[in-house]
């Protein structure tokens, strides 16, 4: 929501939550009667209220056809008997109630018993034919602002966050300066001039009412309350009503001008309308969407629009008599809306920072929690990767056994009649081919045995980077051979506590894998880093690459991802699930980063000491 002048006490989060919350059952106006059913405690209000309606209805055709020549005696009955009757009910409502409905009812039946109390003194001031203006009844009355403010605060309070309460309260300020303004610029000149206070009587009484209903109109928008028959719609409804009257009856009584029959019948309208919303005041929100954005609507422009028409009236020429007056109201508008619209910008701006600090919170969180689940997922593939080894291990460990015993039968027999034959018998390739064949089956039972039975670690201070370069010249001439070029990046570096036998047949299956994988003229770069708490072997090649899942299984046991050309061996696939054992065994790692057509990088992490804890899992893996 932008913080311009358009700015409103629309609802933000604390006021939502608060809003959206249900009320208390007592809000909701709910009573058991004698028989144990829920009833609403208005009930009997609304029916006391009924009964005065129909009893001021006969004393208002009365007042209207002037029964008897006594208008006066029946416009003094309907005032009285309907300010009796608003006071008696609406002090009948607060029974059985509770929360914000307890004390919008209680604050609005201290108004109309004041109301009652000014109304019977006014009717006692004119049967002693004292009835002028201004009299003993008006404190009673101008009293009532103070309850119709606690009807005002009672309905906004706890609805909205602190700087949206106080903008309500300073947009019914700017309303009431308003409307104020306007009653000065019409009856100011003549007013100001009447003796004994009838002129600030005039404006005062006007001016509060209407001041009033503009409030609680601003305070219903606010909370979202509904336009109702009933309720706070009613209560607003009646306040300007007898505003109104007031309007009609003692400004022509000023001015000299004949007041009508109107004025007298909209006291009595308006005082049984609003007792009528104060007892069925209830705290319940408008369900209409469209209503609510209307309303937001109006919050947002009421204040500007407000603000606006004051100010306009310094172009309005009026008399000196008044002029002290109306710039005043205009001055007191201008730093109330200032005020405003600062305290609700610095509860924007300190949201939007709160906003901003989450917002940052929240993606540090999810960062964490991505890389926290990668890292999971991370364990979890090497725990799914070794408990498919160990149980690959305990198959290969009874494969190797069972096969090597007839193995070595076959192979000695077979060196046996390669002896005994002589160099021209035909039969002699067929016994080669059976010894050749029978070694390369010991071999792959060896690699079987190694893999299915790790030794652990025997750690001594080794020079890493020389032991990688003498494990490159072992394979130095395969890789030459083929065309393909070696770069070696080999600092000298402090001694490490490795396996030194098993380290290099770990980077030696590794440099023969990214061998068979670069094509002639390809290029296989080997480097060591030190790292902070050890060493980094990274082996890279320029070959075919891997995709994402072929690389996933690249460490499973008996997988080969290598095309054979016709006539060759195949491979076996134990060579990265040995390294990796070997690796592992000394609490290292390795890791594997390949795409199709760019090359596989090979990474081997080897802390500076053996981790006792790998060296214990292996020393339990063997027992």
């Amino acid at each position: 929501m932008a913080c311009d002048l358009s700015v409103s006490y629309g609802p933000v989060m604390p006021a939502i939550v608060h809003a959206l919350s249900p009320p208390p059952l007592v809000d909701a106006g709910l009573i058991r009667d004698s028989t144990g059913r829920r009833r609403p405690p208005a009930s009997g209000p609304v029916r006391l209220l009924a009964l005065a309606a129909i009893v001021c209805a006969v004393l208002l055709l009365l007042s209207v056809v002037d029964g008897a020549g006594l208008r006066l005696i029946w416009d003094n009955l309907h005032w009285s008997g309907s300010a009796t009757a608003a006071a008696i009910a609406t002090v009948w409502s607060i029974r059985g109630t509770g929360g914000r409905v307890r004390a919008v009812r209680t604050s609005a039946a201290v108004a109309f018993v004041l109301w009652m109390i000014a109304n019977l003194a006014w009717a006692w001031l004119n049967l002693q034919g004292l009835g002028i203006v201004a009299s003993r009844s008006d404190p009673f009355v101008l009293a009532i602002v103070l309850p119709g403010v606690g009807v005002l605060v009672a309905t906004v309070r706890g609805r909205l966050s602190a700087a949206e309460e106080i903008a309500v309260y300073l947009d019914a300020a700017l309303t009431l300066l308003l409307i104020a303004t306007v009653f000065i610029l019409i009856h100011g000149p003549i007013a100001i001039g009447l003796p004994s206070g009838a002129g600030f009587v005039a404006l005062a009484y006007p001016t509060a009412f209407i001041g009033l209903a503009g409030g609680g109109l601003i305070a219903l928008l606010a909370v979202g309350y509904p336009i109702a028959m009933g309720g706070a719609s009613a209560l607003i409804g009646g306040s300007a009503l007898i505003g109104l009257a007031y309007l009609g009856w003692i400004v022509p009584a000023v001015t000299g001008a004949p007041a009508g029959k109107l004025p007298s019948l909209l006291f009595t309208i308006g005082t049984l309308t609003a007792a009528y919303g104060a007892v069925t005041w209830s705290d319940v929100r408008s369900a209409s969407p469209r209503y609510l954005a209307a309303a937001r609507i109006a919050t947002r422009i009421v204040a500007s629009l407000v603000a606006s028409i004051l100010v306009l009236a310094v172009l309005v020429p009026v008399p000196d008599s008044i002029a002290t007056m109306v710039h005043v109201a205009i001055f007191g508008a201008s730093i109330l809306f200032i005020v405003r619209q600062g305290l609700l910008l610095r509860e924007r701006t300190t949201m939007l920072t709160a906003v901003t600090t989450l917002t940052r919170e929240n993606y540090r969180l999810v960062a964490e929690l991505r890389a926290e689940l990668e890292r999971r997922a991370a364990d979890q593939r090497r725990m799914i990767q070794a408990s498919r080894a160990a149980a690959v291990g305990v198959l290969a460990a009874g494969v190797a056994h069972e096969v090597n015993n007839p193995l070595t039968g076959v192979l000695g027999f077979a060196e046996l009649l390669l002896e005994e034959m002589p160099g021209d018998d035909p039969r002699r390739p067929d016994v080669a081919t059976i010894r050749l064949e029978a070694l390369r089956a010991r071999e792959i039972v060896r690699a079987l045995g190694d893999f299915a039975s790790p030794r652990p670690p025997s750690p001594v201070d080794t020079d890493l980077s020389a032991l990688v370069r003498r494990t490159i010249d072992l394979a130095r001439f395969g890789i030459e051979r083929r065309g393909v070029s070696i770069r070696e990046d080999l600092p000298a570096l402090p001694a490490i506590r490795i396996d030194a036998q098993a380290v290099q047949q770990a980077i030696l299956n590794v440099i023969t894998n990214a061998n068979e994988a670069v094509a002639a003229g390809g290029r296989i770069e080997v480097a060591v880093r030190a790292e902070r708490d050890g060493r980094l072997v990274t082996i890279v090649d320029d070959g075919v690459g891997m995709d994402a899942e072929t690389a996933g299984l690249a460490f499973e046991p008996f997988f080969s991802a290598r095309e054979v050309p016709e006539g060759s061996e195949p491979a076996t696939g134990l060579g990265l699930s040995i390294s990796t054992g070997l690796i592992e065994s000394h609490g290292g790692t390795i890791t594997i980063n390949s795409r199709p057509g760019a090359g596989t990088t090979v990474e081997i992490r080897l802390p500076a000491r053996p981790s006792p804890s790998a060296i214990a899992d292996v020393k339990g893996q063997l027992a």
